[in-house]
């Protein structure tokens, strides 16, 4: 019992060795790997985990924001209840949960110029980025007929306009975006309006009224000059609550400069370009290099110990089991064997002296019988 209590703790002191090598070998080259991953030459990548509306100090920082209306793009929503789609809590067992979340309607695609000194006339150095409504063309609409001036639409151009309603023959009615990029009213097979079938209407007198004003070319939507505040203009309640949009979305929108140094065009980072590491600078390839290796030969050098280790253990063990048992038991053989030996001659010591003294006592008797004998 006592060879491999030895062996279990010998085995568990040397895997503590070795660990706490690979222990000091990782503190050792963990600054380096903080350094290495937690550095970047390039801080757009680091606001890409925020997303662009950490991008948009410009929204109050600008003398003149002005947009431009590029055309219809059929987009998620994010008030689904209130565009006719699936909430959270249907009960009607006729759809997954995924498909609440993946309800699109017709949404607003345009895009947003700034400049911190004078007038904005939405050329390109002024271009910020592309934005899409969340909540469909009524709220756009709505949010243009109540903070801006001399809206060239308003609540009551979308009034009549169907959100997933029944047509009374099969269809569901909705407004839609056609090929080319104007809105559209369009029927559909589900109650969901997900599943199109055909256009029922081409809107052409809402496609002209959201094309006047210069509402496709600059419309102003924030001056210095005419607006009290930021806080309290057309900007100010409608790009915060729209989407950035770009080429990946639609035709009708254009990537950023930060959504391209980002990497995706919704502000975060694709795996793809992430992974080939074109925007890493050469100190921060020579890091993660330099930290990799490191963690690499730790590793090796970790099983290697181990593995040494192993092999130690094995050698002992059988040096122990192949000597150690058949020696003790020689050793215990030797003194058992004298101490029977010794018993048994005292034991035949004691009886040849017993048959001594017998015989003694008998002789003695018979010779005083004798002479007591002839006396008389």
């Amino acid at each position: 019992m006592m060879v491999p209590s030895r062996t279990i703790s010998f085995s568990v002191r040397e895997y503590l060795k070795s660990g706490s090598m690979f222990l000091i070998a990782l503190i050792i080259q963990l600054p380096l790997l903080i350094a290495g991953w937690g550095s970047n030459d390039d801080d757009t990548n680091e606001y890409a985990m925020y997303g662009m509306s950490m991008q948009r100090d410009w929204l109050y920082d600008s003398t003149s924001i002005a947009i431009k209306y590029e055309g219809c793009v059929w987009s998620y929503v994010d008030d689904r209840e209130n565009m006719g789609c699936m909430d959270d809590e249907s009960e009607d067992g006729t759809s997954y949960w995924y498909m609440m979340a993946n309800c699109k309607r017709a949404q607003v695609a345009y895009s947003v110029y700034a400049t911190s000194s004078g007038t904005t006339s939405c050329n390109s150095k002024d271009f910020k980025e592309s934005m899409m409504t969340t909540s469909g063309v009524a709220e756009f609409a709505y949010t243009m007929g109540s903070y801006s001036y001399n809206a060239p639409i308003s609540s009551n151009d979308v009034s009549s306009l169907p959100i997933c309603e029944y047509d009374g023959s099969g269809y569901y009615m909705s407004v839609g975006c056609s090929s080319s990029g104007s809105f559209t009213i369009d029927r559909f097979t589900d109650v969901y309006c997900l599943q199109y079938y055909d256009t029922y209407d081409q809107l052409s007198n809402f496609n002209s009224a959201m094309k006047n004003n210069n509402l496709n070319k600059c419309y102003n939507a924030y001056s210095d000059s005419t607006d009290e505040s930021p806080y309290s203009s057309l900007s100010a309640y409608l790009i915060p609550y729209s989407g950035s949009c770009s080429a990946t979305e639609s035709p009708f929108c254009t990537t950023s400069d930060f959504v391209k140094k980002a990497g995706s065009s919704s502000g975060f980072q694709s795996s793809r370009n992430y992974k080939s590491g074109e925007n890493l600078s050469l100190t921060n390839k020579l890091k993660y290099g330099l930290g990799g290796t490191m963690l690499v030969g730790s590793l090796v050098m970790f099983f290697g110990i181990l593995f040494t280790n192993r092999r130690k253990r094995r050698a002992l063990m059988h040096r122990k089991f192949r000597s150690g048992p058949s020696t003790s038991r020689s050793r215990s053989k030797k003194p058992g064997a004298g101490a029977g030996a010794g018993a048994s001659a005292s034991s035949a010591a004691r009886s040849k002296r017993k048959k001594r003294s017998g015989s003694a006592g008998k002789g003695g008797s018979t010779s005083r019988g004798k002479e007591s004998g002839v006396l008389a």
